[in-house]
């Protein structure tokens, strides 16, 4: 680029993209064919055909309650992403993504998978247990203990106290601890899962925090198991009643949840086949309490790790059938450990994230000056609405300045988006910044569509 050239892009930085130089840069659905192309978010609508970005981006959106984020991108993805053939695990409160399109995909073939989080009688069950146990009973101790590992600080470690975090990651110590002693002294086919995990903890430990004599013996002969156990075991009688007490207080629900307790004894789900057949895991979660959260954030994390596993086993370190984690209300979740560098990561395997939020402070208030890292590591943003000057200030410089020094898109324009129109302003990789419309769900199904009944656990 000689200085003329130079000068006349710098003259014209801050412009709005051309349609027809968007939709070069996407793809047409209409020549996708499960198996021979690839899917994704719908960004651009013309002569009522959807085009996608079919590459390994991972993408942004933005949208405050009641912008129609689940209707306007979720919704569509998923059956623009099962038109291509692609996997999904999707986050989905309210069950409005599953009601919408789990009955569509099973007709079209794909695994259905549901973690009902809102009622778990119905749907499958899910051991968080049962993958680190069955790398322990393989004699693979490291990885057994790394899954374990996230398990502690996913169910003690979500909320931690500011002003005295000492009990809470002593708890979580407790806890390690605990899961892998209960791996060293299961004896039973069935395996290890919370349940057992509570009752060892009632075993070991009396109502007045007294420590059974053989369970510590055993405890003593593994390091680890007593280096995780020893803060508890060894602290004062009202220390340790102290620890004991905000144990109990952070696994309570599975004490007194007895229908998730029971749904959580039991696996009948694996991710073994998730990158060779087109499957689909639906995370219901009740949206009007956070209860259960942390449950769904320990199966994001446990399941990429898992699939990372499994993609370096197949030799080229990628999997044959693109995974997409549709993870609506994303800042909602408690953090995820890790979740910078996973979805840093995630684009060599085949891996592909797509992440809701609704409140940029909220994602900071998660991540912290991670959420930057997060944020950067999405190609795609799609803004429907927001009122946080901060986040609307930022998308406004992203935009640019026109020759006049006046900003291409202003704050005030921004919160103007006309929602029942489908207005979204689409940041694209490197392309312009573009003013698209996208469409309602009911677009795609007109409206009509059936509901795939919950499986019963004694179907199972």
């Amino acid at each position: 680029m000689n200085v003329q050239e130079m000068e006349q892009f710098l003259g014209t930085v801050a412009q709005w993209e051309s349609k027809e130089r968007l939709m070069n840069r996407l793809m047409d659905m209409r020549r996708v064919q499960p198996g021979m192309n690839k899917g994704g978010i719908p960004l651009v609508y013309h002569e009522g055909t959807a085009y996608v970005d079919a590459e390994d981006s991972h993408t942004l959106i933005i949208g405050s309650t009641g912008s129609k984020k689940t209707r306007l991108v979720v919704m569509p993805a998923v059956k623009l992403l099962a038109q291509a053939g692609e996997s999904m695990i999707i986050s989905d409160p309210k069950a409005e993504v599953y009601n919408r399109t789990a009955f569509e995909m099973a007709d079209m073939g794909y695994q259905i998978r549901v973690i009902n989080f809102r009622n778990p009688s119905l749907g499958d069950c899910w051991n968080p247990l049962a993958i680190p146990f069955a790398f322990y009973q393989q004699g693979d101790l490291d990885r057994a203990s790394e899954f374990v590992n996230d398990i502690a600080g996913n169910l003690i470690l979500s909320e931690v106290s500011k002003a005295d975090p000492f009990w809470d990651y002593c708890a979580s110590d407790l806890l390690f601890g605990l899961i892998l002693l209960s791996f060293r002294l299961n004896k039973s086919e069935k395996g290890v899962s919370i349940r057992t995990i509570l009752q060892l903890r009632q075993k070991m430990f009396d109502n007045n925090g007294n420590v059974d004599r053989s369970l510590r013996s055993q405890a003593s002969m593994d390091p680890l198991i007593y280096s995780s156990l020893v803060g508890t075991l060894n602290a004062p009688e009202k220390t340790r009643t102290s620890i004991l007490a905000v144990f109990d207080q952070k696994m309570r629900c599975f004490m007194y949840q007895k229908n998730l307790t029971e749904m959580m004894d039991d696996n009948t789900i694996s991710l073994d086949r998730i990158g060779v057949e087109k499957t689909a895991f639906y995370l219901i979660m009740p949206d009007e309490k956070t209860t259960y959260h942390r449950l769904a954030a320990l199966f994001i994390k446990q399941s990429y790790e898992y699939l990372i596993y499994l993609a370096q086993a197949t030799g080229v370190g990628s999997f044959k059938t693109r995974i997409n984690y549709m993870l609506d209300e994303f800042s909602s979740l408690p953090t995820i450990k890790d979740f910078p560098t996973m979805i840093s990561a995630a684009r060599s395997r085949n891996i592909r994230f797509n992440l809701v939020v609704q409140s940029q402070n909220q994602l900071k208030a998660r991540y912290h000056e991670e959420a930057e890292t997060i944020k950067s590591n999405c190609n795609n943003w799609i803004f429907l609405t927001s009122r946080e000057l901060e986040l609307l200030e930022e998308i406004s410089n992203l935009c640019g300045e026109k020759a006049d020094g006046k900003p291409l898109l202003s704050v005030s324009a921004l919160q103007h988006l006309d929602k029942n129109q489908g207005q979204a302003l689409l940041l694209c990789g490197r392309l312009f910044p573009y003013i698209t419309q996208l469409e309602d769900i009911n677009h795609y199904d007109n409206g009509r569509f059936q509901i795939l009944p919950f499986k019963e656990r004694t179907e199972q």
